[in-house]
């Protein structure tokens, strides 16, 4: 049987984890409902549509996208959807161990707060560096343009 020496050992001896976060916020002045349809038609648009609609279709639980991005064979799936405030999705394909999306919307009054976070979990040789870096401008870009979008819906 271990003994607390033991297991304080085995605790020390394996590596912690050193995920990469990205967060990108943006102050929409659209109501939260206008900003996450915006959202959605906009994956959409930028993806070709789903390969998978979810539950509810399109966009929902299980949604799949396929798409490229350069040399890379890219698949979103939507694995929690609660509209009109959050949406995650896992990103598969990509140079890392372990990608996780979730964009949040949150009211205040009639504008919403957008955050939007990537938890990125990075090959240790640096072979995700370029990646994690396309991935945090692109969504930068995406955001600007969510905005513009979702403001001139409002």
């Amino acid at each position: 049987m271990a003994t607390q020496e033991d297991v304080a050992e085995m605790k020390d001896a394996s590596p912690r984890k050193q995920y990469t976060t990205v967060v990108t916020e943006r102050q929409i002045a659209a109501p939260r409902e206008v900003a996450f349809g915006a959202l959605c038609d906009l994956i959409s648009e930028a993806t070709g549509g789903y390969a998978v609609d979810g539950d509810p279709s399109p966009h929902g639980l299980g949604a799949r996208l396929e798409f490229s991005m350069g040399d890379l064979d890219l698949v979103e799936e939507v694995i929690s959807f609660e509209p009109p405030w959050r949406r995650v999705y896992e990103l598969n394909g990509a140079p890392v161990v372990l990608y996780q999306g979730s964009t949040l919307f949150t009211d205040q009054g009639g504008t919403c707060l957008m955050a939007w976070s990537l938890l990125i979990d990075p090959l240790p040789d640096g072979g995700s560096d370029g990646f994690v870096v396309a991935a945090r401008g692109f969504l930068d870009r995406f955001a600007d343009t969510l905005k513009v979008r979702a403001e001139a819906g409002a």
